[in-house]
């Protein structure tokens, strides 16, 4: 526990005598000890003779600058760790970091302000006495101490451990290991997007864990720079914001100029990319992989190009079912798909191939899969015909399409899988029989689909896809459930976004 009040000293250092005056009495109230100076030389030397608890230091004093006083302190081990607040006038740019033990006042201010600022100046440093006990577990609140002083006080202790973060709707992580951040992670955000985001936390509460540690390094830049880096982000961050449309305000590209991001730097580009699963400011920003801070200059910049517009304030009319899976799912699997056929163009296309050797449940399916918000047939019936080729394509978005091809069940016609598969990611195997022998043939069929192509099949019975009434089509065949169907294409496309 750090001294009280009455125990601590404190020394202020100001050229104006009036100053001196009234800080000290704000603070003889509070029940400190105070002693003053007049200028650097002399707030140097009583602070190697008394060593105070606290230094606050005006700008303004004659013969040792505000800096240089501070690189002084810093060199002396007596007092290295007295905390400074230094007093600056309007104009001056506080927003440089020096470090945890200093902080900056701007003049003029009222007692509250000030004697606040010395409260929780304290308050940090019982911290960071806290950081430099070995084995002890930290907790304490952000209102408190900031998460930028947090992890400079770390990496002066050289601390390796878990630094837990929660506040009333999140929680987050942050590995440091021997004093460096090493993996911070937020809700769907991970590496230095998250960091980012949690330096902006005002408030909410924190515990450190010594000695925790992480396989998944996912920060591997300098710890000081990217508190350098943050704090200019958050800075900048408050003037862009201002200067974009609302959080939810919808944008659109201009058809004639949207094909300009080709080429384009790789943020601006994946804006671009966003924008057939997101269309708010809101959204862009917070699905995108890049800094928020990145993906508000992207979408300015686009905006100011003219290549994005306000869209009309038009509310959307519902959709009668619920998307196949989540914008965001969905925009990471079609980047997950791209990857695989090393696709170079903005259009994603790729496809799922089926094998079924009973031609009825093969319809049976055609006619679920076409209920599909977006499935566009064509071609099934020559497929239906010759047992191969192209069925249809569901358009999962503007540049994101799934073809959907059959591929023949007869053994002699299987040399035909490899040219029909080019692009393949993924398959379906339907099996009817009962007979062990004709699922054990089954079976290895769908390992053999799946080991040429190196995709994920699915297998499965038509008796999952029949609805609970069991009615009959004209030949027979039991009638698959649409919502069954439908389920087995959200099965398949959820196994295709998990393949590494």
């Amino acid at each position: 526990m750090g001294k009280a009040a009455k125990d601590k000293i404190i020394l202020v250092a100001d050229p104006d005598r009036e100053v001196l005056r009234g800080l000290g009495n704000a603070l003889h109230e509070q029940g400190y000890d105070v002693r003053a100076a007049l200028d650097g030389s002399k707030a140097l030397e009583k602070a190697i003779l008394v060593h105070p608890e606290l230094i606050l230091f005006d700008e303004e004093c004659p013969l040792i600058p505000a800096k240089k006083f501070v690189q002084i302190l810093r060199s002396n081990p007596r007092t290295e760790n007295i905390p400074v607040i230094v007093m600056i006038s309007e104009g001056t740019d506080e927003n440089t970091i020096w470090g945890y033990r200093e902080a900056f006042i701007r003049k003029p201010f009222n007692n509250d302000e000030f004697l606040s600022l010395v409260a929780s100046t304290f308050r940090k440093m019982d911290t960071a006495d806290q950081v430099r006990e070995e084995g002890q577990k930290i907790e304490g609140s952000l209102s408190q101490i900031s998460l930028a002083d947090l992890l400079q006080i770390f990496g002066i202790n050289h601390k390796t451990g878990l630094l837990e973060m929660k506040s009333e709707e999140q929680q987050a992580r942050i590995y440091i290991r021997k004093g460096s951040v090493v993996h911070a992670s937020i809700g769907r955000h991970n590496g230095e997007k998250a960091l980012f985001k949690l330096l902006e936390w005002d408030s909410g509460s924190f515990g450190f864990i010594s000695d925790q540690v992480t396989a998944d390094v996912n920060i591997r830049r300098s710890t000081d720079i990217l508190l350098l880096d943050g704090a200019r982000q958050i800075d900048e961050l408050e003037r862009l914001r201002t200067d974009l449309p609302g959080p939810q305000m919808r944008l659109k590209p201009v058809p004639e100029l949207k094909g300009r991001y080709e080429g384009l730097h790789p943020v601006t580009q994946e804006i671009m990319n966003l924008l057939e699963f997101y269309n708010t400011v809101g959204e862009l920003v917070e699905y995108s992989r890049v800094s928020d801070y990145d993906a508000c200059r992207a979408i300015r910049t686009l905006l100011d190009k003219g290549v994005l517009q306000l869209a009309d304030e038009v509310v959307a009319e519902e959709e009668d079912e619920e998307p196949l899976l989540e914008h965001d799912r969905l925009y990471e699997l079609k980047v997950k798909l791209s990857q695989r056929i090393q696709s170079k163009s903005r259009i994603t296309r790729a496809k799922v191939c089926i094998v079924c050797p009973v031609e009825g449940f093969l319809k049976e399916f055609i006619g679920g899969i076409r209920k599909i918000q977006g499935m566009e047939l064509g071609g099934q019936i020559e497929a239906l015909r010759l047992g191969f080729g192209r069925i249809g394509t569901l358009h999962l978005s503007e540049n994101f399409l799934l073809d959907w091809m059959l591929l023949p069940a007869q053994a002699a016609l299987r040399p035909l899988w490899q040219p029909l598969g080019v692009g393949m990611v993924g398959g379906i195997v339907m099996h009817s029989s009962q007979d062990d022998q004709v699922l054990y043939r089954l079976s290895l069929l769908a390992q053999e689909l799946s080991q040429k192509t190196g995709t994920p099949v699915l297998q499965f019975s038509p008796k999952n896809l029949i609805g609970d009434a069991d009615p009959k089509s004209q030949d027979g065949t039991p009638q698959f459930s649409p919502a069954k169907v439908r389920n087995t294409v959200i099965q398949l496309l959820n196994q295709l976004g998990s393949q590494d």
